[in-house]
């Protein structure tokens, strides 16, 4: 997933960077080695930055506030457990 130009890691400093540009939740897509959405293998996920929630319950997936306790321990996990990465920052 590191080759995806439009793709940032998850980090601290990223995350405060979503908070001032006025994101509120990341949707988070998981993959799969093979780089297709797959929530089997939670190693490896793609954050979407949201302002707002949709409304719309056909458009309610996975979302969590950029302040929660799982992202801040995405921004510390090791290499080769949790990769987080940030789609177009």
């Amino acid at each position: 997933m590191t080759g995806n130009k439009s793709l940032v890691r998850l980090t601290k400093k990223t995350l405060q960077q979503l908070k001032d540009k006025g994101f509120h939740y990341v949707l988070i897509k998981g993959y799969s080695l093979s780089k297709k959405i797959d929530y089997i293998e939670l190693n490896s996920f793609r954050l979407i930055p949201v302002k707002e929630l949709p409304e719309d319950p056909a458009e309610k997936e996975i979302y969590a506030p950029l302040d929660s306790e799982i992202l801040l321990e995405w921004t510390s996990a090791g290499t080769g457990t949790i990769e987080a990465f940030i789609d177009g920052i």
